[in-house]
């Protein structure tokens, strides 16, 4: 899970030359590459969405853990799996 972050901005600059060269392409070539054109560019936007919202999530945890509130969450209970957790799982 940590080298998806690093991956993320390299897949969107990647995506980005990939369209510039597709530009290039149409106005070679024609039409003919407009459909791998588009399907870059939606992808593209997907993925900066993607990237927005972490951004988002991020700082809102940053603040949190920032407030320093009793309830602060901490990394020990940070664990997605049960059996790591804190806490067992009891079957609720």
């Amino acid at each position: 899970m940590t080298t998806q972050p690093s991956a993320q901005p390299n897949l969107i600059e990647r995506l980005e030359r990939a369209l510039l060269l597709l530009a290039y392409f149409i106005e070679l070539d024609g039409d003919v590459h407009v459909p791998m054109y588009e399907k870059f560019e939606a992808e593209l936007v997907e993925l900066q969405a993607m990237a927005d919202v972490r951004a988002r999530a991020r700082q809102r945890l940053e603040a949190y853990k920032r407030s320093g509130d009793g309830k602060a969450i901490s990394s020990r209970n940070l664990s997605f799996n049960s059996s790591e957790g804190p806490f067992p799982y009891l079957g609720l």
